[in-house]
C-alpha cells in the first residue's frame, strides 16, 4: 500500500541527481522542496526500506507514524448568544454575553461600526445574537485581582469543563512572610499582616468592584481565560477577616508569589503571572475643587495664574480648555517608589496590567511634553496632573488600559483618560459582569450559594478585557513577560479604527486623541491554527520535472498549526556536568563570573548576573567554586535561611558551605524537580534559586 514517505538525503548536491533517479523509477512526487535535502513520495514500506540502504539517503519516514505533540496549548473555546451592549430601560438578562466578547473576538462586521450601540444615541441596535471563537482559554495560567476582596463561592469562578472551582483561597501572609521580610525578619520596627485570610461568600460580599473585574478576565461566562487559576489581593477594602494588602507592599508579594512557586507538573514549569490593577492612587480634596482654590499652573514650563492667565482666561473653563485641568475632588497621586515596585515586578516576572483611569486627563510619558505640568491646589501636594496615578503610569512600565465607549463611531469613553501613555483601549462602558449582592440575581448557575451581575463602566472593566485576553496567550508558555504581552498588544490590535476629535480635539474635547494610541484590544491567535499556504504544484518548464500529479495539483498540504515542538528543541535527558564560578560583588549580592546552565546562558564577569536563578534537569550535576570572600559560605538549601539549617539532603552533595577557593559539588541525581535556593549563611540578601526540572 502506497503511503506518503519523506526522503532525507546527506547532502544537497546529491538532490539533482536523486530527483531524476526517482522520477525515472515512477516514484510519485508529492512535495519537492528544493530548499531543502527533505523530498515527500509517495511509496510502499518495501521500497521506503531499499531507500534506507541508499548510501546517500540519511532517513525515509512514514509521514503518518509521525505525532506533532502540541506543546503550547490551545483550546479554543466558542461564546454563542445574545451580546449586550446598552439599553436605557436595562433589559437584560444574565443569560447575555458582555460586548467585549464579539467586539475583540470578532470580525469587523461584527463589531457592526456605525450600527452596533445605544440606541437613542443613534445606532441601529444594541443586542445581538452571534458566536465568536476565543483562542485559548488561560489553562495553566495564574491570574491575580488586585483589587476589591472577591466573593470565593461564585459560579462564575467554576472551569466550564471540570465544573470545579478555580478561586484559590491563597493565604498570602502564612505563605510569602518569609520571603518579603527576609530570613531574618525586617530590622525595620514594623510588622507584616499575619494570619490567616479569610474570604467572603457571594450573599455576604456587598463589595461589587473585585467580582466585577475577575469576572471581566477570568469568569466562565463573563470572561476570557476561563481555565485560569484565580487569585485576590484586597487592595482597596479589607477581607473579611479584616485584614488587607494594601498599596505598598503588593508589589512584593506579587513578587514573591511569582518567584517561589513551585513548579507545574502539568507542564514542567512555573505558571505565568498574569496581574490586574484596576485601581489607583489618589489626593482628595474633601470637595471638588474650585477655581478659588487654584493659585498657579505650570503648562510646559510656563506659569500661569490669574494676574498671567492663558489665552482663554482665568476661568474653569479657559483653564480646560488651555491646560486640560479638570475641576474634581480627587486626583491621580503619582509616585517614584509605586513605579520602581511595579518595574522590579516587572522585572521578576510578573505581567502587570492596570486601568489608565477615569479623570479624562492626558496622560503622558516621562520625556513628553506634558509630563511635569502641575498645578498648586490649597490643601493639597503638588499635581502633577498629566502623569496618571500609581501604580498604571507611564515610568512604572505598566500596561495601562483605556476605555472604549459604548457608541457606534467607536470612540474612548469620555471619562478615560488619555495620552501616549495610554497603550490600547478595550471596551469598558456598560460591560456585563459578575457582582456583589447589591446586583441583580444571576440565575443561569446550578451551584453556589447566591450569584449577581450588573453592567458598569470603567477603565476598570476595560483592563480586565486585556488580563483575560493576556492569560488565554500566556497558557502554556516557557516564559512570558511584559515584553511579550507588551508585544501582541502593538502586534496584533486593531489600529486606526476609532473616532477621536470630533468637538476640534483641543483638551476640552471629551474625545480628544492627544497622543492616544488609535488602537483597540484584539483576540487573536497570534499563530494561525487552521487553514494552508496555497502554492501552485505542476510541472517546471526547465527540465519538465513533475511536482505533482492530480488531483494534489495547486494544493501544498503545508497546514497549520505548524507546532512548537518544531522550533524549540527539546531539553536533552543525558546527564551533564556544570563548572561555575561565583562571587560577591560590590552590593553584596552573589555574581555568576564563569559557566552556564540548562537555559544555555554564558556567564562571564563583564556583565551583571547577580543572585541568577539556575537552571538545571534532575541528573546534572554542578561544580561551583566560590570565589567570595571568606565570610560568604556557600549553601546549597531547601529554603533561603540564613545559618546551617535547612541543607539540600538528597542526590549527593559534597563541600555544602564551601568558603573562599572551594567547591560545592551537587549530583541531582534523585532528586525531586522542584526550586532550591542558593545562599550566604551570614547575609540574607545573598540568596538565589536553583530549578531543577
Amino acid at each position: 500500500m502506497d503511503k506518503e514517505y519523506i526522503v532525507t538525503l546527506h547532502r544537497k548536491e546529491d538532490l539533482e541527481q536523486f530527483y531524476n533517479e526517482m522520477q525515472l523509477s515512477n516514484f510519485p512526487l508529492v512535495k519537492k522542496r528544493p530548499l531543502s535535502r527533505n523530498t515527500h513520495y509517495m511509496m510502499t514500506e518495501e521500497q521506503a526500506e531499499r531507500l534506507r540502504q541508499d548510501p546517500r539517503v540519511w532517513g525515509v519516514a512514514d509521514v503518518s507514524k509521525i505525532e506533532f505533540r502540541r506543546q503550547v496549548n490551545r483550546e479554543p473555546y466558542a461564546v454563542t448568544g445574545n451580546f449586550w451592549k446598552d439599553s436605557a430601560s436595562l433589559n437584560v438578562s444574565s443569560n447575555d454575553f458582555q460586548w467585549g466578547h464579539i467586539h475583540c473576538a470578532g470580525n469587523q462586521a461584527q463589531r457592526g461600526k456605525t450600527q452596533f450601540g445605544s440606541v437613542n444615541l443613534g445606532a441601529t441596535y444594541e443586542q445581538v445574537i452571534d458566536a465568536v471563537e476565543v483562542f485559548n482559554n488561560g489553562r495553566h495560567v495564574d491570574v491575580v485581582i488586585c483589587d476589591d476582596p472577591i466573593s470565593y463561592d461564585s459560579e462564575e469562578w467554576y472551569s466550564p469543563t471540570s465544573n470545579q472551582t478555580r478561586f484559590v483561597q491563597y493565604q498570602w501572609f502564612n505563605e510569602l512572610n518569609s520571603f518579603v521580610s527576609g530570613p531574618d525578619g525586617d530590622d525595620d520596627g514594623q510588622t507584616l499582616p499575619t494570619g490567616t485570610i479569610t474570604y467572603g461568600t457571594n450573599v455576604s460580599t456587598p463589595q461589587y468592584h473585585g467580582n466585577h473585574v475577575c469576572g471581566t478576565a477570568c469568569g466562565q461566562h463573563y470572561g476570557w481565560a476561563r481555565e485560569a487559576n484565580i487569585y485576590n489581593i484586597a487592595v482597596t477594602d479589607p477581607w473579611p477577616s479584616g485584614q488587607q494588602l494594601g498599596g505598598l507592599l503588593i508589589f512584593d508579594y506579587l513578587r514573591a508569589f511569582h518567584l517561589s512557586k513551585p513548579i507545574n507538573p502539568a507542564t514542567g514549569k512555573r505558571n505565568p503571572t498574569i496581574t490586574n490593577h484596576s485601581y489607583g492612587s489618589a489626593y482628595n480634596k474633601g470637595s471638588v475643587v474650585t477655581l478659588a482654590d487654584i493659585s498657579q499652573i505650570v503648562y510646559r514650563n510656563t506659569a500661569y495664574s490669574a494676574a498671567n492667565p492663558g489665552p482663554s482666561g482665568w476661568t474653569e473653563a479657559g483653564i480646560e480648555a488651555d491646560f486640560g485641568f479638570r475641576f474634581m475632588q480627587y486626583y491621580p497621586a503619582h509616585n517614584a517608589f509605586t513605579a520602581a515596585d511595579v518595574q522590579d515586578a516587572i522585572d521578576d516576572g510578573v505581567v502587570i496590567i492596570g486601568a489608565a483611569g477615569n479623570d479624562n486627563l492626558l496622560m503622558d510619558e516621562v520625556d513628553g511634553d506634558d509630563w511635569n505640568n502641575r498645578a498648586t491646589v490649597s490643601g493639597l501636594p503638588t499635581l502633577y496632573y498629566n502623569r496618571g496615578a500609581a501604580p498604571n503610569c507611564a515610568d512604572s512600565s505598566s500596561i495601562n488600559v483605556g476605555a472604549l465607549d459604548k457608541r457606534k463611531d467607536f470612540r474612548r469613553a469620555s471619562f478615560s483618560n488619555f495620552g501616549p501613555a495610554v497603550d490600547v483601549f478595550a471596551p469598558g462602558v456598560n460591560i456585563l459582569s459578575a457582582y456583589g449582592n447589591t446586583g441583580l440575581n444571576d440565575s443561569k448557575y446550578t451551584q453556589g450559594s447566591g450569584n449577581y451581575f450588573y453592567p458598569i463602566n470603567g477603565t476598570s472593566m476595560a483592563s480586565p478585557q486585556v488580563c483575560g485576553i493576556i492569560a488565554c496567550l500566556a497558557s502554556g508558555k516557557e516564559r512570558f513577560t511584559q515584553s511579550d504581552a507588551l508585544g501582541y498588544l502593538r502586534q496584533f490590535s486593531i489600529d486606526g479604527d476609532m473616532t477621536f476629535d470630533l468637538a476640534g480635539g483641543g483638551l476640552e474635547d471629551n474625545t480628544c486623541r492627544q497622543g492616544s494610541p488609535n488602537k483597540y484590544l484584539h483576540a487573536v491567535n497570534p499563530r494561525p491554527i487552521a487553514g494552508h499556504i496555497d502554492e501552485q504544484i505542476g510541472y517546471r518548464s526547465v527540465d519538465g520535472i513533475q511536482y505533482g500529479s492530480s488531483p494534489n495539483i495547486g494544493t501544498s498540504y503545508m497546514t497549520f498549526p505548524r507546532r512548537r515542538s518544531l522550533y524549540a528543541p527539546a531539553p536533552s535527558a543525558q546527564s551533564q556536568t556544570y563548572a561555575l564560578v561565583v562571587r560577591n560583588d560590590s552590593s553584596s549580592d552573589w555574581r555568576w563570573t564563569s559557566g552556564t546552565d540548562r537555559s544555555g546562558v554564558t556567564f562571564d564577569d563583564t556583565a551583571t548576573y547577580d543572585d541568577w536563578t539556575l537552571n538545571f534537569n534532575v541528573g546534572d550535576t554542578m561544580e561551583i567554586t566560590n570565589n567570595a570572600g571568606s565570610i560568604h559560605p556557600f549553601y546549597i538549601k531547601t529554603a533561603p535561611t540564613t545559618g546551617t539549617g535547612d541543607q539540600v539532603t538528597t542526590g549527593t552533595i559534597t563541600g555544602n558551605g564551601a568558603s573562599l577557593g572551594n567547591t560545592v559539588i551537587w549530583d541531582t541525581t534523585g532528586v525531586n524537580p522542584g526550586t532550591y535556593w542558593y545562599v550566604c549563611s551570614n547575609h540574607s540578601n545573598m540568596r538565589g534559586q536553583i530549578v531543577i526540572s
